[in-house]
């Protein structure tokens, strides 16, 4: 019993840091939407639909839809953003970096969250 409890605390802990991390993601992508001094106005948009996403995926997360679903599309969704950001010459240096070590914390904890959701219900 005391195990279980651990366990259930230690996945709350785990989700709450999960939603403080899109939240954090969310943040940045307003910020270079709205507010950044050196971000064109033609990437102000893009910007925006991305942090849209995340606030979009923050409020589904408190449904009662089968989370691990959106574990994946959390991960694949940092992972292109990721991949976009590399390739597309790494525009905005310094937040992009930042911006890298807070999705690659999302994405192991997203993953790490899955796999656990998937041995749950494997028993």
């Amino acid at each position: 019993m005391k195990l279980e409890r651990r366990d259930r605390d230690e996945r709350r802990w785990l989700h709450r840091l999960l939603v403080v991390l899109a939240l954090v993601l969310t943040g940045i992508h307003l910020y270079l939407g709205f507010a950044a001094p050196f971000v064109a106005d033609s990437d102000a948009a893009r910007f925006i639909v991305i942090a849209v996403l995340f606030v979009s995926g923050i409020v589904v997360y408190f449904t009662s839809l089968w989370r691990p679903i959106y574990y994946l599309v959390g991960t694949a969704l940092a992972l292109y953003l990721g991949q976009l950001w590399l390739l597309g010459g790494m525009q905005y240096f310094l937040i992009g970096a930042i911006t890298g070590v807070v999705s690659t914390a999302f994405m192991v904890l997203t993953f790490y969250l899955f796999y656990r959701e998937e041995e749950f219900f494997a028993d």
